[in-house]
C-alpha cells in the first residue's frame, strides 16, 4: 500500500514536471521569437510591465523565461530597474493560470491529448504544427500526472496519520506555509506544488484554510530558482532575484497576518474569495476552483500593493546588494534615419557609433588578456560576464551601423561620401573581428583551466608584451579615426611589422624551451594559440589604420 503511494506520488508528479516542461518548451517556441521584442517594446512603465509579465508568463507558462530576459536588458542598459519590478509583478499573476487550468478538473481529456500531441510532434512536418503537438503532448501529460497523483492521493482519507498531520497544519498555518515553501524548493516548480496542494485539497486532506497556507508557502518557495540562478550573476540579477524574493515573503507574511481577522467566523480574505467563487467551500464543494482562485487572487492583490512602491523597492534591493552596476547600452545613440536625407550628417553619426563600437572591441581584448592571468575563477568569471556584454553590444552595432551606412550609399551621394561609407563597412567588419578574436582567447583561458595548466613565468611575460604591442596599435588607430589623424594612423602600421617580429621570436623562444624540456606541451598548444590570435588582432588593427589612410578626408 505504502509502496503504491510512493510510487504514484513520484511517477506522477514526474508526468506532471516534464509535461509542464514540454507545454512551456513548444509554447516558447511558438511564441519565443517576438518575447524579447514585445518586453523591449512595452516595458517601458510599470504597468506596461506588468501587463506584458502577466501575458508572457500566461503564455509561455514559465515565470523563469521573461524574467531571464529582462535580466538581460537591465544589464544591456534597455532596461531599469525598476521597470523590470513591473514585469516580476506580472509574473506572479501569469504563472496562476496553471493552476486555473488545472481546477477544470479535464483530466478524461489528458489521454487525447498525449496522442493528438504525438500525431502532430512526430509526424508532421510543418514546423508550427509540430511545436503545437509539443504544447499538446505536455498539457496531456501535466494533466494525466495530476490524475495519477488524485488516485494515489484518495485513499489517504482514512489514514488516521495523515488525519493527524493535517489537523496539526490547520492548527498551525505557519508550519503549513513552511512545508509549502520547502517542497517548492525542492521540486523548484510552485506550479507542480500548487497542483499536489489542489489535489489534496480535492480529495479532502487539506481544508480551504490550510490549503491557503501551502500556496502562500509556495509563492515563496518558487522564488529559489532565480536565487539559485542569481549566485554566481552580477549585482543587477541579484537585485532582481531579491526584489522577487521580498515581494512574495512581505505578501505572504500580511496574508498570514490577516488570517486572525475573521467575518462570521472565517478568515476574511478567504470568506471574500468564497463570496466570488461557486460553491460552498466550507462545505467542501469546488475546492479546488477556490484555491486556485485563492491563488490568483493573492497574487494580483500583492501587485496592486506593490506597485507603487516600485521606488522603494529599488532602493530596498540596492541597499541589501550593494555594488556599482556596469550598464552597456546596446543598440545605438547617434544614428537618426532621419538625417539620411543629408548624407553628410548621417556619415557623422556612423562614425560616431563606429568609434563606440572599437571601444567595446578594445575593451574586449583587455579584458580577455586580463583573464588568463585572473587571481581565481570568481575574478575569472566577472571578466567573462563583461566579455560576453560586450561581444553582445558588438554584434549588434556592426548590423545596425552596417544597415545604416547601406541607406546612405542608396541616397544620392558624392564619390567621394561613397568611398567613405564602403571604408566604413570595411572598418566595422574588422572590429567585429577583433571581438570574435576575444571569445577565442576567453575559450582558450577556459581550456587552460580546465586542463590545469600553468605558463612558465618567461610565457607570462611574453604574452603581456605582444598584448601591450596589440593594445597599442588599437589604441592608435582608435585615435587616428576619430581625430583623422595621418600620422597616428601610419605609426599603428608600423606597430603591425613589430607586432609580427615579436610574436614569431616568441614561437620561436617557446620552441628552444620545448626542446629543453621546460614547457609543458599542453601548456605550449595554448600559449601558441594565444600568440597568434593576438597577431590576428594586430592584423586588423593595420588592416583600419590602412583604410583610413586611403580616405581622402583627413582633416576635415
Amino acid at each position: 500500500m505504502t509502496d503504491n503511494i510512493l510510487f504514484g506520488v513520484i511517477g506522477g508528479l514526474g508526468l506532471f514536471l516534464f509535461g509542464m516542461h514540454i507545454m512551456s518548451e513548444g509554447l516558447q517556441k511558438i511564441a519565443g521569437r517576438s518575447m524579447r521584442r514585445i518586453l523591449e517594446m512595452l516595458t517601458k512603465t510599470t504597468i506596461g510591465g506588468i501587463a506584458v509579465g502577466a501575458a508572457v508568463t500566461a503564455i509561455i507558462q514559465s515565470s523563469s523565461a521573461p524574467t531571464v530576459m529582462l535580466i538581460g536588458f537591465v544589464q544591456a542598459g534597455l532596461m531599469t530597474l525598476r521597470q523590470s519590478i513591473g514585469v516580476i509583478l506580472g509574473a506572479n499573476i501569469g504563472t496562476t493560470i496553471t493552476a486555473q487550468i488545472i481546477a477544470f478538473k479535464i483530466h478524461q481529456y489528458a489521454l487525447p491529448c498525449i496522442g493528438l500531441g504525438v500525431l502532430l510532434n512526430f509526424f508532421i512536418p510543418r514546423k508550427t504544427f509540430k511545436y503545437f503537438g509539443q504544447f499538446l503532448l505536455g498539457f496531456g501529460m501535466l494533466f494525466f500526472g495530476l490524475a495519477i497523483m488524485t488516485s494515489v492521493f484518495e485513499p489517504l482519507k482514512t489514514s488516521p496519520e495523515f488525519q493527524q498531520l493535517f489537523v496539526t497544519f490547520s492548527k498551525n498555518p505557519l508550519l503549513a506555509l513552511l512545508t509549502g515553501m520547502v517542497l517548492t524548493m525542492i521540486i523548484q516548480s510552485s506550479s507542480a506544488t500548487v497542483g499536489i496542494t489542489m489535489a489534496l485539497a480535492g480529495v479532502g486532506l487539506l481544508d480551504f484554510v490550510t490549503a491557503f497556507a501551502v500556496i502562500l508557502g509556495d509563492n515563496i518557495g518558487t522564488t529559489i530558482t532565480a536565487q539559485l540562478a542569481a549566485l554566481n550573476a552580477n549585482i543587477t540579477a541579484k537585485r532582481t532575484a531579491w526584489a522577487h524574493t521580498l515581494f512574495k515573503v512581505f505578501g505572504a507574511a500580511y496574508m498570514l497576518a490577516l488570517l486572525g481577522i475573521q467575518i462570521n467566523g472565517k478568515p476574511a480574505f478567504l470568506y471574500f474569495v468564497d463570496l466570488i467563487t461557486p460553491g460552498n467551500v466550507w462545505a467542501g464543494q469546488n475546492i479546488e476552483r477556490h484555491v486556485a482562485n485563492t491563488h490568483t487572487i493573492f497574487n494580483v492583490l500583492n501587485c496592486l500593493i506593490f506597485m507603487p512602491l516600485a521606488g522603494f523597492m529599488v532602493f530596498i534591493v540596492t541597499k541589501l546588494v550593494r555594488g556599482e552596476v556596469e550598464v552597456i547600452e546596446h543598440g545605438t545613440k547617434y544614428l537618426d534615419e532621419r538625417m539620411l536625407v543629408t548624407p553628410e550628417i548621417a556619415i557623422g553619426q556612423a562614425k560616431k557609433e563606429i568609434s563606440r563600437m572599437a571601444h567595446y572591441a578594445k575593451e574586449q581584448l583587455s579584458m580577455s588578456v586580463e583573464s588568463i592571468f585572473a587571481k581565481n575563477s570568481r575574478e575569472r568569471e566577472q571578466l567573462f560576464e563583461k566579455i560576453k556584454r560586450r561581444e553582445e553590444a558588438v554584434n549588434l552595432l556592426e548590423r545596425e551601423i552596417a544597415s545604416f551606412l547601406i541607406h546612405i550609399d542608396q541616397q544620392a551621394i558624392t564619390e567621394e561620401l561613397a568611398r567613405t561609407t564602403a571604408a566604413y563597412l570595411h572598418l566595422i567588419h574588422d572590429i567585429e573581428r577583433i571581438g570574435d578574436i576575444s571569445e577565442n582567447i576567453v575559450d582558450l583561458v577556459k581550456l587552460k583551466e580546465e586542463e590545469n595548466i600553468k605558463f612558465s613565468d618567461t610565457g607570462s611575460k611574453e604574452v603581456t608584451t605582444l598584448s601591450k604591442l596589440v593594445e597599442n596599435a588599437i589604441n592608435k588607430t582608435i585615435r587616428a579615426f576619430e581625430e583623422w589623424n595621418r600620422q597616428l594612423a601610419e605609426e599603428a602600421i608600423e606597430l603591425e611589422g613589430k607586432i609580427d617580429a615579436t610574436e614569431q621570436l616568441y614561437r620561436d623562444n617557446h620552441i628552444s624551451r620545448c626542446g629543453k624540456a621546460e614547457c609543458d606541451p599542453k601548456a605550449g598548444i595554448v600559449f601558441l594559440d594565444i600568440l597568434s590570435n593576438l597577431e590576428r588582432v594586430g592584423d586588423h588593427a593595420n588592416n583600419i589604420a590602412q583604410k583610413i589612410l586611403e580616405l581622402n578626408s583627413f582633416g576635415s
